[in-house]
């Protein structure tokens, strides 16, 4: 990310930020006993009552939902807005929470979840004074906000770190069918890959409606049979499968690769393996990498206690839910006019990236994150024009 992209001035999370009601409790009892204990009358509230709606998979998801509760905290730290935040069981009960937020005093109300974009503009309609705000949903109507993600540019910039370090040059994509979201993804990746490498090619394989994680792991064993050795998992719920899968198969044999297919390149020779690796995986083998979209799975990439060894999770694309959710709280405290519509977050505003830290630091080396800064750079100046589709 360019220095100064993101306007955001504080942009790690915590990991866990508590019981936010509890928080806002607590930070309203703090100020009337000093009020108490000096004699003086606190502040008046601010003008700025906040209800997050977190969608059923509720705020620990270590994905979207916890990454707007992040952005939200901040806000709150940052302006010390009353808020409160509800977990819904499904979209009638985001309607109903979405009213019940807006009866009881909320200004403002944010909903999280592709699916809340219905229940958000009717409550909006029902409710004109209060303003609506839909994560990764772009709800209708005067007073609604959508924040939404450019993903397409997190799967390019997957696709080019990807190319980079393969040891086949074929590449694997798993999407979930009928997802306009994945096909963002994916449309980025194989742009991505063409760039790094225009003589590697991108298998393709969709998850069917309804599709689970072992649906996702078995597309991934078929495409790691087939000789892909990093593939991006663009499945929602499912991408832990495909993870799962990079962490079974391990490594690509060369006695076993497929007709057509060859190593041409051992971008990881140097680097550590684990014992149980090194058990399974010895002769002329290359390891196989997943790429998680949507949350960070790094984690579950890591076979053993040692983030210094070899993991199973090249990357994970992130949306940064915290850093537009934060943005457009802070708009409103501030009284910065209202801009209803859809908003889009994506690398240039701190929106997308990929996640770099201990468990793939060995993974990405400083010369190849410098390649991916260009990149990132070619992107924001506009010489790069990333395909949705």
């Amino acid at each position: 990310m360019e220095p100064g992209a993101c306007k955001v001035p504080d942009r790690d999370r915590p990991p866990h930020w508590g019981t936010m009601t509890n928080r806002s409790r607590f930070l309203r009892a703090s100020l009337l006993t000093l009020a108490a204990l000096t004699g003086t009358a606190p502040a008046a509230a601010p003008a700025t009552s906040v209800t997050l709606i977190f969608d059923p998979a509720g705020p620990w998801d270590k994905a979207v939902n916890e990454s707007a509760g992040g952005g939200l905290e901040r806000a709150v730290r940052e302006h010390g807005m009353p808020y409160d935040t509800v977990t819904s069981a499904d979209q009638n009960d985001m309607l109903s929470r979405a009213r019940a937020a807006a009866r009881s005093g909320s200004t403002l109300v944010i909903g999280v979840g592709r699916a809340s974009a219905g229940a958000l503009s009717k409550a909006a309609g029902e409710f004109p004074k209060v303003r609506f705000v839909g994560v990764d949903a772009l709800p209708g109507g005067a007073n609604t906000v959508g924040l939404r993600f450019r993903e397409q540019e997190g799967g390019f910039l997957a696709g080019f770190l990807a190319a980079n370090v393969t040891s086949t040059r074929v590449l694997g994509v798993i999407t979930g069918a009928e997802d306009a979201t994945a096909r963002k993804y994916r449309a980025g990746f194989e742009a991505g890959v063409t760039l790094a490498c225009p003589d590697c090619r991108v298998l393709r394989a969709s998850l069917p409606r309804g599709g689970n994680m072992v649906g996702a792991a078995s597309l991934a064993r078929g495409q790691y049979a087939r000789g892909a050795d990093i593939i991006l998992a663009a499945v929602g719920a499912g991408n832990r499968g495909v993870v799962t899968a990079a962490t079974a198969v391990q490594c690509l044999r060369a006695s076993r690769l497929p007709a057509g297919v060859r190593f041409h390149a051992d971008p990881y020779r140097n680097v550590p393996r684990s014992d149980p690796y090194r058990a399974e995986c010895h002769g002329n083998t290359r390891p196989v990498f997943a790429i998680a979209t949507e949350s960070s799975l790094d984690a579950p990439g890591d076979t053993d206690v040692d983030r210094k060894t070899l993991n199973h999770t090249l990357t994970s694309v992130l949306k940064r839910a915290d850093n537009a959710v934060f943005t457009l709280v802070d708009e409103v405290a501030k009284g910065r006019p209202w801009r209803a519509g859809d908003r889009t977050f994506g690398v240039e505003n701190g929106g997308i990236e990929l996640s770099m830290g201990d468990f793939n630091a060995a993974l990405v080396p400083p010369a190849l994150r410098a390649k991916l800064t260009k990149v990132q750079r070619m992107i924001v100046n506009g010489v790069v024009k990333v395909p949705v589709q």
